[in-house]
């Protein structure tokens, strides 16, 4: 997890606020990689029941270009980060500013 974690499961999590810590998270780990359902539970220590909003704000991060979704032979969709370059570090680092002011 990336130590700046809500409460596991904390079911108030607001999508742009789980964009914000995505965002955070893939920078400060750009190697990482996994399925909608590992993101919730390891990456950002949720329950399943936030599964749907995990998915949304990676959809979200997905439109922005940040992040790439590979479908595997077992079917299940994995996302990580679509590069690794110094502007993808720089849209990664504008998003975690955005929400973080939007929320403060």
């Amino acid at each position: 997890m990336n130590g700046a974690e809500r409460p596991a499961g904390d079911p108030d999590e607001s999508v742009p606020e789980l964009v914000r810590r995505l965002a955070g998270y893939v920078r400060a780990n750009p190697l990482a990689g996994d399925t909608k359902e590992g993101i919730a539970q390891w990456w950002l220590g949720l329950t399943p029941a936030s599964v749907k909003a995990v998915e949304r704000a990676l959809l979200a991060l997905q439109a922005a270009g940040v992040l790439e979704s590979i479908s595997a032979v077992d079917g299940r969709v994995r996302y990580r980060r679509g590069s690794t370059d110094a502007e993808s570090d720089a849209q990664l680092d504008r998003f975690v500013a955005l929400h973080a002011t939007k929320n403060t």
